[in-house]
């Protein structure tokens, strides 16, 4: 075997169940037996995923863990495992990981061993302490390097979001925003060779003026943190009026590459009742704006939203805008099937109009309606259409 990949064998997982480690530039590998099942690590031995018994399973840094699988008819099912049943599970296969990483005795396999579940709650806290909760990213940016520029969102009233209710909208400093990268060099260590793009954070970090914007870019340049994939934010787009074209292409020049934007819905009427400012024609002209000063764009579109009401007005209004929108190859359009958090304003506002909410059938049904509607502005280098589940989000 190369240097890089082990084999041993465990007395109590039996001759036929050899373990084989491979250590990659990003992350370790370990692999019982032929199949599964199967573990990733990164290079400071945090656990990236787990594949076990035909589900996969994530851990969150703040030591949540989702596990995922395919149900009936091949449907996505998930959860997330109690305190107890998560404790229970990681240092279940961290045990099993230092005996390999003992067994084999190579140097580098050495961060396993040290992740017990005292060192794993003191790693939730001190991330605790490094970042405020990371509410939502885009699937393409899951394994992004967040830097929270700013905190909470510049709006925060929309009628379906709760991502942000629980903190005041804040822009930080250049100073501010340094020494949140010192501390989150500290805390990711190694494990920032796993991270290829960064992320600007929270909600609508690039609606601060260009001054801002341009001493943070600074600091990052001055950290060495720009990665080859380039920056990635959301922004409302009521707010991408705000900078200039020059602005955008400056931005672009310095590594901004898409940014990603809520359309919800093409429906103004449905929009209103989201309590959402703006129109779909403003998402139009910010996507066009960006697109010529250099920048890709994420159109968001949120199925079932509106529920039964607003379905067709719904599913019209979002074909015609998104066939308005002048996306290509490099941008992205997401499919977010709406979820209404116990307790939430949309609940209230559903309840008092008397709406029903779709079934999960019909929501696919209205999505693949959407699709099927699309006429890409670009037929020759369409844009990537994907599905945004936020219930699978974890950081």
């Amino acid at each position: 075997m190369s240097r890089d990949t082990f084999s041993c064998a465990l007395p109590e997982l039996g001759s036929d169940r050899p373990v084989t480690v491979r250590i990659r530039p990003q992350v370790i590998n370990l692999l019982v037996g032929a199949e599964a099942p199967s573990y990733s690590f990164d290079l400071s031995g945090r656990l990236i995923g787990a594949f076990v018994a035909g589900r996969n399973y994530r851990r969150g840094f703040d030591n949540r863990v989702l596990e995922k699988w395919s149900g009936a008819n091949a449907a996505r099912q998930r959860r997330w495992l109690s305190a107890a049943e998560a404790q229970t599970f990681l240092t279940g296969l961290y045990d099993l990981a230092g005996r390999v990483a003992g067994q084999v005795g190579d140097l580098r396999l050495a961060v396993l061993r040290k992740w017990d579940w005292p060192a794993l709650q003191a790693d939730a806290a001190r991330f605790a302490q490094v970042y405020r909760p990371v509410s939502i990213l885009p699937p393409d940016q899951y394994l992004a390097l967040v830097l929270q520029a700013t905190e909470g969102c510049s709006y925060n009233r929309c009628a379906f979001c709760d991502f942000y209710r629980d903190r005041p909208f804040r822009v930080k400093s250049p100073d501010e925003l340094r020494a949140h990268i010192e501390a989150v060099r500290a805390f990711f260590g190694p494990a920032l060779a796993l991270r290829k793009s960064l992320f600007l954070a929270d909600a609508n970090a690039l609606v601060a003026p260009m001054p801002r914007i341009r001493g943070w870019l600074d600091v990052i340049e001055e950290a060495r943190l720009l990665p080859a994939a380039g920056i990635y934010s959301f922004i409302d787009a009521f707010d991408v009026h705000r900078k200039t074209q020059a602005d955008w292409a400056e931005l672009a020049g310095r590594g901004v590459r898409r940014v990603y934007i809520g359309l919800e819905t093409g429906d103004d009427v449905l929009l209103r009742f989201l309590r959402k400012p703006g129109s779909a024609s403003d998402v139009v002209d910010a996507v066009t704006r960006l697109k010529a000063a250099g920048v890709a764009a994420s159109a968001i579109v949120m199925t079932g939203i509106g529920g039964d009401r607003y379905a067709a007005g719904h599913v019209t209004g979002t074909v015609a805008a998104l066939n308005t929108l002048p996306l290509a190859a490099g941008d992205i359009v997401y499919f977010s099937p709406f979820v209404d958090h116990p307790g939430s304003e949309y609940g209230q506002l559903a309840r008092e109009a008397g709406l029903r909410a779709l079934t999960e059938v019909e929501v696919a049904a209205q999505e693949a309606a959407i699709r099927a509607g699309l006429r890409p502005y670009d037929p020759a280098h369409p844009p990537q259409c994907s599905r945004y589940d936020v219930r699978e989000f974890i950081y």
